[in-house]
């Protein structure tokens, strides 16, 4: 059974998440993930979302999984019913997956019943392969990555924060480049996609 919230921006998409979330599963507890934001500058909204959490009542524990060992890392994964993967560089985060061997293990686990809850970088990891990223994300920071095959755990590929600041022109060229050969989802920083299974909707946030 796989369930996943793909967002471009979880605080501003909160509503539609916990209400998933309610539906889906029981528990409080969430293993934030902020990896992919290690090479980025702008660090801000990893705290305005982990206080969103907080503020809807749940548990967050932040786990950086390039400081910990494969074995430690699978098996906070392995002990997890939700895990939040942040924005960031998309090309880093997918490097630092692989050095930690968690591409199979952890599409394993969400096919298994692990609620995945991606941002960003956290959303467009899940496409066959990331390659389409480098438009937004700078891949000269993962100097150890030469494979762009991401989870595989969809069959489309979204594109985040289209028509937000500061990626208006970035997320359009993506758009532009790809729109006749990759399978896009696109999303605003309001808008998600729910993923139950093999089928996928997508959601906006209401005020």
């Amino acid at each position: 059974m796989k369930n996943m919230i793909l967002t471009s921006s979880l605080y501003e998409s909160m509503g539609i998440v916990k209400k998933f979330l309610n539906e889906k599963t029981e528990s409080k507890k969430i293993l934030f993930i902020p990896t992919a934001t290690n090479v980025d500058e702008y660090k801000k909204y990893i705290h305005l979302t982990q206080k969103v959490f907080e503020d809807f009542g749940y548990e967050v524990e932040n786990f950086d999984i390039s400081v910990f060992s494969e074995e430690t890392v699978k098996e906070k994964i392995s002990e997890t019913k939700i895990v939040f993967v942040s924005g960031g560089n998309t090309f880093y985060l997918l490097q630092e997956l692989k050095k930690k061997n968690l591409i199979s293990y952890l599409r394993e686990k969400i096919e298994n019943g692990l609620l995945y809850i991606g941002e960003s970088a956290g959303s467009v990891i899940t496409a066959p392969n990331i390659g389409y990223a480098d438009i937004v994300d700078d891949k000269a920071l993962a100097t150890e990555l030469n494979d762009y095959t991401g989870l595989n755990l969809v069959d489309f590929y979204v594109v985040p924060h289209f028509e937000e600041e500061p990626f208006v022109e970035s997320s359009r060229k993506v758009v532009e480049l790809y729109k006749d050969k990759l399978d896009l989802k696109v999303i605003n920083n309001k808008e998600v996609v729910l993923v139950e299974n093999d089928e996928f909707r997508i959601v906006k946030e209401k005020y």
